[in-house]
């Protein structure tokens, strides 16, 4: 799974939650209240062993509510939404969720971690190799 697969995961969990909030990138600078915001933080990439990556996508969500409500009302929803998203071979669990502020700004942090095996590369594989003992005979 990559960045924009997981991002439509996450976008359709919100849309099923919250059906009338627009959903933007932090980017488009929109100004309609409410909506959700969100912006790819970072993506770390580790090796487990040879063949077996973990890349850990972590997203900042911003609920930015009407003007007479409050961000912190959302928080709830938020979690459940975000906790598990996708379904069968797509689902994916959040390793963690965090809602804080940034400069009065209140925003929700998830990290989702996905393994990834890569398949062995094409190579030489060993032959087979015949062995023949030839016992002397002892007098």
């Amino acid at each position: 799974m990559n960045a924009q697969q997981l991002m439509e995961l996450v976008r359709s969990s919100l849309v099923e939650r919250f059906p009338d909030v627009p959903f933007y990138r932090a980017e488009q600078k929109k100004l309609e209240q409410p909506r959700l915001e969100y912006r790819l933080v970072a993506v770390d990439f580790t090796r487990e062993r040879s063949d077996r990556f973990v890349r850990m996508y972590t997203l900042e969500i911003r609920y930015v509510p009407m003007n007479d409500k409050y961000a912190d009302e959302q928080i709830e929803g938020l979690f459940e939404a975000l906790e598990t998203i996708g379904s069968g071979e797509t689902l994916c669990r959040a390793s963690e969720l965090r809602w804080d502020t940034d400069d009065g700004i209140p925003r929700m942090r998830i990290s989702y971690p996905v393994r990834t095996v890569q398949p062995a590369a094409p190579g030489v594989l060993m032959g087979t190799m015949n062995q023949h003992v030839h016992a002397e005979s002892v007098r």
